[in-house]
Parts: C-alpha cells; structure tokens; sequence
C-alpha cells in the first residue's frame, strides 16, 4: 500500500508476462470462439485495451484530483476538505467520478459528475469515494469499469483456464516454435522487456503437467526505444523481490509466481486443464483458497515490504453474466521497514485488516440490451492516519512523482504496443488476416 506505482509496474510485469502461456499455444486464441465472432471478440478486446494506453488527455479537474489523491493516499485528511478535488459531497463522504473515453487518438479522462456507463469498448467509468470513519480514520473505495466489447465472461474463464494449462501434451520444443510460428509480433513486444529463458512442461507418472515458466526481467533491453522506462524499471522492479503463492486452507500449494534477482519464475501443476497441488496426489482446486505474499522494494535509499500477507481468495461466477476473483486481507502481515521507523507507533498499520478489512476485486461482467461486457475493479483501503504512515506516504509520492511524464508516457507505448500485438496475432491464429 505504500509502494503503489511500483506495485503498479509489478503486476503490469506479471500480467504482461501471462500472455507468453497463452500464445505459445494454437488452441488459447479459440477460447473466445470461432469464425467472424471470435475474430470480433479478439479485435474489441485487444484493441480496447491498446486505445487504453495511447497518449492521454485530461480534463483540469481530473489533473488537479488525481495528483492530490495519489500524495495523499495514505495521509487522506490533506484532500478531504479540498472541495476542488471532488465532484460530490455528502456528509461524510467525499465522490469523485470520471469518465474515459478513446476519442481522435487520444484517450480523454473527464472528471464530472454523473459519468454514463460504458457505451463502446475502451469506455470507463472511475468512482472513487473518501469516507471519515471517526477522528484520522478514514476508508478509500475504487470502483472502476471498462468496456471489452463483445466477449463474454465464460470466454474469459476459459482464457485463464488454457493460460495455465497451455503445457499440457507439449514439450518445450513444442511450445517454443508454436510461440515462434503463433505469436510473432506478441514474441517481439515482450522481448523488450523479458527474456524467455526456460518453458518447460514435464508429464508425470499420474498424468499431471508440471509447467516451469522463467524469464529475465531485462530493463536494458528497453533502452533503445524507451529509454525513461528503463530507467524506472531498472530503479524500482531490477531489485524488486516477491512471491505470490495460492494454497488451500492447508498450505497447499496450486500457483506460484516469484521474482528475484530479476528472475520471474512461475509453476503450475494441471491435469485436463485445471490447477491441482504443485506435489503430492493430483485433486481438485477447492472452493476455499488463500493467496500468500512477500513483497519487498526499494524507494530512495529504504528497502520496504512485507512477508505473511495471508488473504483469502475466492473465484465466483454467475452463469454467464459474471465472473469475478476476489483477495480478502484480514490478517496483518510481518512488516520490513526502516531501522528509523521502528520507534514509531505500530497500531496504525493494522487498521487495513481489523474489522472488514481490506480487498480487491477483479472481474468480468457481461453486459445488458446491447451493452459492452465490462472489466470490472473494485478495491477498499481503511487508513488510520500516524506518522509511520506519513513516512510512507512521502516514499510513496517519491516513486509517483519519478513515475509522471515520460516514463507513464513510454508505459503506455509500449503497453499499446504489446496489445496492438496481440491483437494482430490473434487475427492471424484466428483466420482473419
């Protein structure tokens, strides 16, 4: 919470790593259907999300709020009381809405009140809402949804379900010239960034695929055309270290994903197409799941983090209206923080997880009468206001204000970029060059 872009560049890196799964296999692009529809779905999907990351033009408002917001994340009594920030107020909660829209080139991001949902891929509709619980208490809700297009919510289950499992009847050779043949354009965007070193699927005595992806994370090898990114990312994720595990309620681990010394690596264990335990007897995925985190990154001259977050996971649909996975955080975990800090009062840094907690939801929802099927993000912060969290705060807005400009200008390239891509090839896997 005290390292939000970086955390941000994080999860880009890790999603962005996903795709090298899917596209290393024929059969990934045919989860969203066939013939004209799927060529269709796959256009309106990719190509939103790359009209999401072209050149960005904002409103006043919306300048003004955000930067406020983003350097008082943790400290929000400094933008609670500035009526500028918000579009709406009602007692003790503060509003504020925007709409985003691709419109000649750009992506336009509007602050106002009453944004329409969204009407055409690549729309969105922001709120975020400020409330004051008691005195320097207070709780952050972000609600965000962006339209897809046409694909529908049991396609995109399916997408994640033959991401993992892409290793299954293949050997690294396989799977290799596959991505080669498959996704050429996708092979080269990811390049940039990530080196493919290992791919390797292993068939087991019981009929399971144990399947090893690593690659080098290589922020040199933007340099030639990114040069402000590279030097982000080798500042901030180069000597980044975590570790994402999805156990049961046992410790038993299904996923792991882990970076270190610019090593990412991950592993999943399937059998026809479903997650079971990385050892032990294959058996299903159960419904009550838990997603364990080391997180630790370096802002200015501090190694900060934290090692034990334990949350609860779960992944829930509703027919083919909805599908959504949701991390629950209601156990503090064992924090890494500067020798400095340690004077300071501790208390403040439970608040996120007492009571209802903190948590965060990803998911798809499918639209009504004609409506696109939208990404969905919803995400709650409680904050107890203290010094340790001010300290935070101002490492935090350190990595903010290195991340504004040039560097968010060349993420979003090459984010346009890497969608673009994949776009392309999908078009091509699917018939429709």
């Amino acid at each position: 919470m005290y390292a939000a872009v970086p955390a941000r560049l994080l999860c880009a890196a890790v999603l962005a790593l996903a795709p090298l799964s899917l596209v290393g296999c024929r059969d990934g692009y045919t989860a969203l259907g066939a013939g004209a529809h799927a060529r269709a779905a796959a256009d309106q999907l990719f190509g939103a999300l790359a009209d999401r990351h072209v050149d960005i033009t904002r409103n006043p408002k919306y300048e003004y709020s955000r930067v406020r917001i983003m350097r008082g994340a943790l400290a929000p009594s400094r933008v609670y009381d500035d009526s500028a920030v918000w579009t709406g107020v009602s007692g003790d909660v503060r509003i504020l809405e925007t709409a985003g829209s691709f419109v000649d080139g750009h992506y336009t991001l509007t602050s106002r009140s009453g944004p329409p949902a969204p009407a055409r891929p690549a729309d969105a509709r922001h709120v975020t809402t400020l409330s004051r619980l008691g005195d320097g208490e207070y709780r952050w809700d972000t609600t965000v949804d962006f339209a897809l297009g046409s694909i529908r919510p049991t396609d995109v289950a399916t997408l994640v379900a033959r991401m993992l499992s892409a290793g299954e009847g293949h050997t690294e050779t396989d799977l290799r010239a596959e991505l080669a043949a498959v996704s050429p354009r996708s092979s080269a965007a990811l390049g940039t960034v990530f080196t493919l070193d290992s791919l390797r699927p292993v068939e087991l005595a019981d009929g399971t695929t144990l399947t090893t992806l690593g690659a080098s994370l290589r922020s040199d090898n933007l340099r030639r055309s990114y040069p402000a990114l590279a030097d982000y990312v080798h500042k901030y994720l180069d000597p980044a270290r975590y570790r994402f595990v999805l156990t049961d309620r046992g410790g038993v681990p299904f996923l792991e994903a882990s970076q270190r010394d610019r090593i990412v690596v991950l592993r999943v264990r399937t059998q026809h197409g479903k997650l079971v335990p990385l050892s032990g007897p294959a058996r299903a995925l159960p419904d009550s799941l838990q997603l364990r985190v080391d997180f630790n990154v370096k802002i200015k001259i501090f190694h900060v983090g934290f090692h034990n977050l334990v949350m609860d996971f779960t992944s829930a649909a509703r027919g083919d209206e909805e599908r959504d996975w949701t991390v629950l955080a209601r156990r503090e975990p064992q924090w890494e923080l500067p020798l400095i800090t340690a004077r300071l009062l501790r208390a403040p840094l439970r608040r996120p997880f007492a009571g209802e907690g903190s948590f965060f939801r990803i998911g798809v929802r499918a639209g009504n009468a004609g409506a696109p099927t939208v990404l969905l993000r919803h995400s709650r912060l409680p904050v107890q206001e203290s010094s340790i969290l001010n300290f935070l705060n101002s490492l935090s807005g350190t990595a903010m204000d290195d991340f504004g400009g040039p560097v968010q200008r060349e993420e979003n390239a090459w984010l346009h970029e890497l969608f673009h891509s994949l776009r392309d090839d999908a078009r091509a896997a699917l018939g429709g060059q």
